[in-house]
C-alpha cells in the first residue's frame, strides 16, 4: 500500500482534470522568464546534474531541458498518469533526455550525493512531512549540492485592482481544505527553519513577482477559475452566496479598463554541507 506524502490530487485540484493540466501549463508558463533568471542567480547553471522533485506534467520540465541543454535531467514523480503525460508532452515538443523516475520524494531509492541542485516547485506546500522529505533530498545531493524550493504563503498571496469581492475568503477557504489533506498554504514562512533544521546551510530567500502588465491578465483568473472553488462549497468550507459574489466581482473585474493583478511567491535555496 502506497503512503500518501502529499495534498495535490490532480481530481480534486479541478473540477476536469483537462482544465487542471491546462491550468498547470498556464502556471509554469506565465513566470518562467523570472523564475529561470533567479534559478541562475541562485546557482543553477548548464551541465550540472538536477532532479526536478514532483515534476508533474512536464511543462517545467521542458523549460528546464531548453535552459540546461547539457544537463543530466531527471524528473521524480510518483503519478503514473502524470508521468505518461509528460512524456507525452515533451516528445511532442521534441524534448529528449530526460530520466523519469515513479517513486516517492520521500524515498527515491537514489544513490547518496548524487545531484548537483534539486529543484522543488509548488511541492513543499503539498508535503505531509517536509522535514522528512527535506533529509531525503539532502541525502541524494552531493556536499556543496544545492536545494532550491519555489513556493507560496497565502500572507503574501498577491494585489489586485480592483479588489475582487470574496476572494480573501475563498483563499482561506482553499487553504483550510489543503490543510485538511495534509498540506500547508503557508508554507512560505517556514521554508527557511525547516531546510535549517534538516542540516542545510548557506540560506538564501528570494520573493518573486508576476505581474499582468507583462504576461496578461488571463493565466491569473485561470487560477482563479470558479470551477476551482466550487468544491468547497460541496465540502463546506464555503457557502454558495460567497462564491456566487465572488463569480460577478471576477467578471467584473476581467472588464474592468486598467485592471491588473500581482503574484507573489517564494524562492529558496539552501547548500548541503561541504566535504571537509
Amino acid at each position: 500500500m502506497t503512503t500518501k506524502i502529499s495534498s495535490y490530487d490532480k481530481y480534486i485540484s479541478h473540477r476536469s482534470v483537462d482544465a487542471e493540466i491546462d491550468r498547470l501549463a498556464s502556471q509554469a508558463q506565465k513566470g518562467w522568464p523570472k523564475e529561470s533568471r533567479t534559478l541562475s542567480w541562485l546557482g543553477l547553471e548548464d551541465g550540472m546534474s538536477v532532479v526536478e522533485l514532483g515534476s508533474g506534467p512536464g511543462f517545467i520540465t521542458e523549460q528546464l531541458r531548453v535552459m540546461l541543454p547539457e544537463s543530466k535531467l531527471t524528473c521524480i514523480e510518483n503519478d503514473s498518469e502524470l508521468i505518461k503525460q509528460a512524456k507525452k508532452y515533451l516528445k511532442s515538443k521534441s524534448i529528449a533526455n530526460v530520466n523519469f523516475i515513479e517513486a516517492s520524494v520521500e524515498g527515491s531509492e537514489l544513490p547518496d550525493n548524487k545531484f548537483d541542485i534539486a529543484y522543488a516547485r509548488l511541492l513543499y506546500q503539498h508535503l505531509e512531512n517536509p522535514v522528512k522529505v527535506s533529509q531525503e533530498i539532502y541525502r541524494i545531493l552531493k556536499p556543496g549540492g544545492k536545494l532550491i524550493v519555489h513556493d507560496i504563503d497565502d500572507g503574501l498571496f498577491g494585489i489586485f485592482n480592483p479588489q475582487i469581492a470574496e476572494l480573501e475568503r475563498i483563499v482561506e477557504a482553499f487553504g483550510k481544505a489543503q490543510k485538511s489533506r495534509g498540506g500547508n498554504r503557508h508554507i512560505g514562512r517556514v521554508l527557511w527553519d525547516i531546510l535549517e533544521s534538516v542540516g542545510f546551510d548557506s540560506l538564501d530567500l528570494e520573493v518573486l513577482s508576476s505581474h499582468s502588465g507583462d504576461v496578461g491578465i488571463e493565466p491569473f483568473m485561470q487560477q482563479l477559475d470558479p470551477a476551482r472553488f466550487q468544491p468547497l462549497v460541496e465540502d463546506n468550507y464555503l457557502n454558495d452566496k460567497a462564491l456566487e459574489r465572488f463569480i460577478l466581482s471576477r467578471e467584473s473585474f476581467m472588464k474592468t479598463k486598467g485592471a491588473f493583478a500581482i503574484w507573489l511567491s517564494f524562492m529558496v535555496s539552501a547548500q548541503k554541507v561541504k566535504d571537509n
